[in-house]
């Protein structure tokens, strides 16, 4: 049986990469609208590649999450969204309305946490796993591979919209010589500093996925921490503490409170005049050539 597929997008993840990967840009007002481009280019792509049946575009809400209740400072680093950003968020979602994209996010979770979310949920219905829906992430980021699994893969934007690369388990397995579910203990160990997840210090990635190659779990290593000799067991038992925060961190969750019904990110068509009208204001001409063809009938008939 053919799957269904349901593409989610990790939207701020796409937005940033837009933002520092596409050269200022403004409107004939005078607004930023690089980032907004980036992201509409990023839909368009994935839609296009993809031909999805269902799409659903997860958001970051600008409050702390549950990680920071653990760790004050998690992503303690990082500066606060740029001035010429901030008013291209609700151009994004404006973009997305119009498409009828439905914007699902959680207080308290990361848009990669109600995606993990999301994934859960559409794979149980009345307590039976469903094998016929292929879940598709789009994102710029690799934390998300740790959800990769045989009905769920991970749409890589690597360097901008026309650079893409689908992992799936073999790709995760070829790229860091590890399974996807070995991801958030090998993060654990290497810790990640674009989220500020200290990890132990002085393991890097291929020291990382060695070890976690030969002892499968961060639980292995330290029963097994004897067989591990030098200045490499001393950071370990330092650090052991640290180690198990750190995946803690990188854990993506799959329970935040959100109840998603599938149907409601089905693809319909839309209000091509409006989109159209929405693209001119916001100088978007190059793109109208690249949108799917609305077929808009009084039973609102899909896409694809």
């Amino acid at each position: 049986m053919l799957k269904n597929r349901l593409v989610l997008i990790d939207s701020f993840a796409l937005i940033y990469r837009a933002f520092y990967g596409i050269p200022p840009t403004l409107t004939r007002d005078g607004h930023p609208i690089n980032a907004a481009y980036g992201f509409a280019s990023a839909i368009l792509a994935a839609i296009k590649d993809l031909q999805p049946e269902y799409l659903v575009a997860c958001f970051d809400l600008p409050k702390k999450t549950k990680r920071h209740e653990d760790y004050v400072e998690y992503k303690a680093h990082r500066k606060p969204m740029p001035d010429d950003l901030v008013p291209q968020i609700q151009y994004c979602k404006k973009i997305l309305e119009a498409m009828n994209i439905p914007i699902v996010s959680a207080e308290g979770y990361e848009g990669e946490d109600v995606i993990a979310t999301i994934v859960a949920q559409i794979r149980r219905s009345n307590g039976e796993i469903q094998k016929n829906i292929e879940a598709i992430i789009v994102t710029g980021d690799s934390d998300t591979f740790q959800l990769v699994d045989g009905l769920t893969k991970v749409y890589s934007m690597a360097r901008g919209a026309q650079h893409a690369l689908m992992y799936d388990e073999n790709k995760v397995q070829a790229r860091y010589g590890l399974p996807p579910a070995d991801f958030v203990d090998f993060k654990a160990l290497k810790g990640d500093t674009s989220d500020n997840i200290p990890g132990v210090p002085g393991i890097g990635e291929k020291t990382a996925a060695k070890l976690i190659q030969e002892y499968n779990n961060l639980e292995n290593i330290y029963e097994n921490i004897e067989k591990i000799k030098g200045k490499l067991q001393t950071l370990l038992i330092e650090n052991k503490e640290q180690a198990f925060l750190s995946r803690k961190l990188s854990q993506i969750v799959s329970n935040a409170p959100i109840e998603f019904e599938l149907k409601t990110s089905r693809i319909h068509d839309f209000d091509q005049a409006k989109v159209e009208k929405l693209f001119l204001d916001l100088g978007f001409k190059s793109l109208l050539v690249r949108m799917p063809v609305s077929t808009r009938t009084n039973d609102q008939q899909t896409l694809f």
